[in-house]
């Protein structure tokens, strides 16, 4: 159980950081550039999320 509970916490601070990074870029780069990020974030969360309803893991 622990091992999914890390794997979990992993996927979740990647789709964070990926959406951070998105905001960034948006920012101070291009909105293109944030957009395509932010479809990116959006996959990864929706792993993550879908990782811990498969699991059973709770918030």
């Amino acid at each position: 159980m622990k091992q999914k509970k890390l794997k979990a916490k992993k996927k979740g601070l990647t789709a964070a950081a990926v959406a951070g990074g998105s905001v960034v870029a948006a920012v101070a780069f291009s909105p293109v550039l944030g957009v395509v990020g932010l479809a990116g974030a959006a996959y990864l969360g929706y792993d993550w999320f879908s990782y811990r309803v498969k699991n059973g893991l709770r918030f």
